[in-house]
């Protein structure tokens, strides 16, 4: 699960490849990503994924400050409910607290650290996943992501007092300099922004204490128990449509034998099974209700191989195919009470 990134990552680099005289259908395909997820912030794509669009794009426009490119188009708010919480803290400090502790939740294979010593402080940023694809353009887009961040929170005028690189050079120093208003290092040990520490303690204007709790206590919720069934609906909503949500794959990432998933689920008077069931048969009338998608599209969206699949089991669950479905929805005008 560890190569994992919400689909909101992907906001606005469709838009800026077009722009810059690219053709973003193909990068996308080739990145294995599909157009209909680009910025839905409740779908979950590869991790390397990402890191490969960017990197193939960059190599296609023979553009290697891509990354940095795309951090201008792009902000904070497509990390969602984190952004909430960010912007409606009640001081710098508190708001990047609040960005590392749930960062995983927008991906996993991201982390952040925040450290201070003297009048000094360093935030930090890293890829974990030890292998991954074009790296060194994620960390520069994410580090122009994070310089915009900063702004938001501590002004227009903040200026890094340094930024490291742990990679190497890919673009002009003057680039980088232009960028982020700040010396800058590369091979380093770590890929950081350094600042004074007594920013940490600036109040952060136009913040909303409500607007902060309640992001706070929908953040915390991904901390609490769950049944097992619910860990299982979870999962299949990152893992499905990345063709890796069978019941052993499942089992695994709950550190349970197939056998002992079953019978848990069992004792909750249900089944693997029919969860993904429920599961594909809820995401099919969501999907349906979109018609700029195609069927085949959304066949494997809910994880079937061939299109012919998703119609018999369509058909099973409504007693009607999904184009009918579709038109019903269509000369209704207006959604259509689902037969569940």
């Amino acid at each position: 699960m560890a190569d994992l990134v919400r689909a909101s990552s992907l906001v606005n680099i469709p838009e800026l490849i077009s722009e810059l005289g690219g053709d973003p259908g193909s990068l996308l395909e080739e990145a294995g990503v599909s157009p209909f997820v680009v910025g839905d912030y409740n779908r979950f794509i590869p991790y390397s994924s990402l890191t490969t669009l960017v990197g193939r794009a960059s190599e296609e426009l023979g553009l290697p400050d891509f990354g940095l490119r795309v951090s201008r188009v792009q902000n904070l708010e497509m990390l969602g409910p984190i952004a909430v919480l960010a912007r409606n803290a009640d001081t710098v400090e508190t708001a990047l607290i609040g960005v590392i502790k749930y960062l995983h939740t927008y991906s996993p294979a991201i982390r952040a650290d925040l450290r201070s010593e003297g009048h000094l402080a360093r935030f930090s940023f890293a890829i974990t996943p030890a292998r991954m694809p074009y790296r060194q353009h994620l960390i520069e887009l994410a580090l122009g992501v994070i310089l915009g961040m900063f702004r938001l929170l501590a002004g227009p005028g903040f200026r890094p007092l340094e930024v490291t690189f742990q990679h190497t050079r890919m673009s002009p120093t003057e680039t980088y300099e232009e960028y982020f208003e700040a010396p800058i290092r590369f091979t380093a040990e770590l890929n950081s922004l350094t600042f004074p520490a007594r920013l940490l303690d600036r109040s952060i204007d136009g913040g909303d204490q409500q607007a902060h709790a309640l992001a706070r206590r929908f953040l915390s919720s991904h901390h609490r128990h769950l049944g097992v069934d619910e860990h299982v609906h979870e999962l299949l909503d990152k893992l499905i449509p990345l063709g890796q949500a069978d019941l052993h794959s499942i089992a695994a990432e709950l550190l349970m034998h197939p056998r002992a998933l079953q019978r848990r689920l069992a004792e909750l008077g249900t089944s693997f099974e029919q969860i993904v069931t429920d599961w594909r048969r809820e995401l099919a009338v969501e999907l349906l209700r979109r018609p700029e998608m195609q069927l085949s599209e959304i066949a494997a969206q809910l994880g079937y191989a061939e299109q012919s699949v998703f119609t018999r089991s369509f058909r099973r669950w409504f007693g009607q195919t999904p184009l009918a479905y579709r038109r019903q929805l269509r000369d209704a005008g207006e959604p259509v009470l689902r037969r569940l």
